[in-house]
């Protein structure tokens, strides 16, 4: 560089590549922005109106049936002892960290409990031109073609590219299962209380 150039001129210009790299990954990746396929939240999270049951297990003690709950619209459930518990917005593991914090060490020595939740059958649906509309038992890692399968899959008249996705939430998504079968990532996931629809293909389709 011309050494007639002032220095404040000669310091801006080497920093000039590192200004742009630093800009051009910001740019990229937007602070706090989630990809749209990714739902709003887990279906591993418990909600006001879901019903649990709570197994608190103690050694050397009969074992007792487990006590069946329904979380109220405050979000808690009520316990022998420790009373009035915040359920809603918490995933089964944390629930059952919480319970077991709330007896131990306060009515029970560490060791002696062990507090099991069991989420009550919970259901999605799968409606549409499919060969078997029906409500489908949750048990895990289901996605919207998965869904479709559990249903029959799609009738010869079901629009499989135009799918769509409607979360107990309110949230639709539009999925094109073809697509979704070469590319995972297309492949939304389903949740306790969503529904599926297979709609019927145009004259275009």
């Amino acid at each position: 560089m011309c050494s007639c150039w002032p220095t404040w001129f000669k310091n801006f210009a080497a920093l000039l590549p590192a200004v742009l790299i630093m800009t051009g990954c910001a740019s990229s990746s937007p602070s706090g922005q989630t990809p749209p396929h990714q739902p709003a939240a887990s279906a591993d999270v418990l909600k006001a109106g879901d019903t649990i049951k709570i197994a608190i297990i103690r050694p050397n003690e009969e074992k007792k049936p487990p006590v069946e709950q329904t979380i109220k619209d405050d979000g808690t459930i009520s316990l022998d002892l420790i009373g009035s518990v915040q359920a809603a917005g918490r995933r089964k593991g944390e629930l059952e960290k919480a319970i077991y914090d709330l007896y131990v060490p306060k009515y029970y020595k560490p060791g002696r409990i062990t507090v099991i939740i069991t989420p009550d059958n919970r259901f999605f649906y799968v409606d549409g031109y499919v060969k078997n509309p029906s409500r489908q038992l949750y048990v895990g890692e289901m996605t919207v073609t998965k869904a479709i399968a559990s249903a029959g899959g799609a009738t010869e008249y079901g629009n499989l590219k135009k799918v769509t996705l409607t979360r107990s939430t309110g949230e639709v998504f539009q999925i094109n299962c073809k697509k979704a079968q070469d590319n995972p990532k297309l492949d939304l996931p389903v949740y306790p209380g969503d529904q599926v629809y297979v709609p019927m293909k145009g004259p275009f389709d």
